[in-house]
């Protein structure tokens, strides 16, 4: 599978064909965990422990308990062939990072083998779900798209997350309105008017929907109970989220 090479993948359960990895029996796992610090399952067996960068789960793979890395996920996650149909795709598993699940279908191994490419060309070592692309995935029927879409699937690495990205909660405000939702917020001092400028999305789609109804200019977002830093809810993105936009003090500490 290209891309895969530079990867270390471990298939849980039975062979994937396409899929270039070592393969672990599950009765052979005794313990997994992700290790955020270097985006890789450590996974325990009779021979000790060892890391990988993806896990696979074939879709006949008996039940796993996981823990979730994305704050918007409640844990613990289970991940099965039936809870993976909640999954982006029935792939992706909201919350939990660099875990795959298949069905053996040419579709799902075409996909993954988009994804691959992608963290390989990307230099990325987190692939993730975005969960309000799953949701809409869900509200549509479960339709695959037609090819796989990047802006799907949320890829990063170390270092484009330590860039000065807030990602966590805020409080969203317009008039009487209130509402908490996962926002990913950053910015950047602009030499040409002095004013900071900043700007994110707002992950939940109920709240970014009914914040682009309000009355412009009087939505404020707020951090940590923090006082409100006005905003606007500019426009929707591709995979469902809407935009916020900011000038002078942002919500977040710099």
């Amino acid at each position: 599978m290209t891309g895969s090479d530079a990867l270390r993948i471990a298939v849980i359960g039975a062979a994937v064909p396409g899929v270039d990895g070592r393969v672990l029996a599950p009765s052979d796992v005794q313990g997994l965990r992700f290790r955020p610090d270097r985006d890789a399952w450590t996974v325990a067996g009779p021979e000790g422990e060892t890391d990988y960068d993806l896990i696979v789960l074939p879709g006949t793979t008996a039940l796993v308990d996981l823990p979730v890395l994305d704050p918007r996920v409640e844990p613990p996650v289970t991940v099965g062939p039936v809870e993976a149909q909640d999954g982006y795709l029935g792939m992706l598993v909201d919350g939990v990072p660099n875990l795959v699940v298949l069905d053996g279908s040419p579709l799902q191994q075409k996909t993954l083998a988009a994804w691959l490419e992608w963290m390989y060309t990307e230099a990325a070592t987190r692939l993730m779900s975005r969960p309000p692309v799953t949701a809409r995935w869900i509200a549509k029927g479960r339709k695959p798209p037609r090819r796989p879409d990047r802006d799907a699937i949320d890829l990063s690495n170390d270092h484009v997350r330590d860039e000065g990205v807030y990602a966590g909660d805020a409080v969203l405000r317009s008039g009487e309105f209130e509402a908490r939702s996962r926002v990913r917020l950053s910015g950047h001092l602009e030499p040409l008017d002095g004013n900071y400028h900043w700007y994110g999305t707002v992950d939940d789609l109920d709240v970014g929907a009914a914040l682009k109804k309000m009355p412009r200019g009087s939505v404020t977002v707020s951090v940590g109970g923090g006082a409100g830093s006005p905003a606007l809810v500019t426009d929707k993105t591709v995979w469902g989220t809407y935009r916020l936009v900011g000038v002078g003090a942002p919500p977040f500490p710099l």
